[in-house]
């Protein structure tokens, strides 16, 4: 099937739908062009974001979950701690 788009003065396009979707590409996706020999050009979708691949990661749940007070208290040790050794 052949697709279509106007070229603007800034060297710039619009993707035809139908295209978007065989590539698979999302919002911020890095598309490679590939120039051939016989002059064509190969176009790809490539996704680098962390955040795309999140989901395949497997999922973690904290043993045990961690307040606001319990994060004061791990700064306030820790800062003591350091001065403590900057003072010897």
């Amino acid at each position: 099937m052949t697709y279509s788009s106007t070229l603007t003065s800034k060297n710039q396009t619009t993707l035809p739908k139908a295209v978007v979707a065989v590539l698979g590409a999302k919002p911020s996706a890095v598309l490679a062009y590939e120039v051939m020999e016989d002059k064509s050009v190969r176009l790809t979708a490539k996704s680098a974001s962390f955040a795309d691949h999140l989901d395949s990661f497997p999922k973690r749940r904290p043993k045990h979950s961690v307040t606001i007070d319990d994060m004061k208290k791990a700064v306030i040790h820790g800062a003591a701690r350091r001065f403590k050794k900057a003072a010897q």
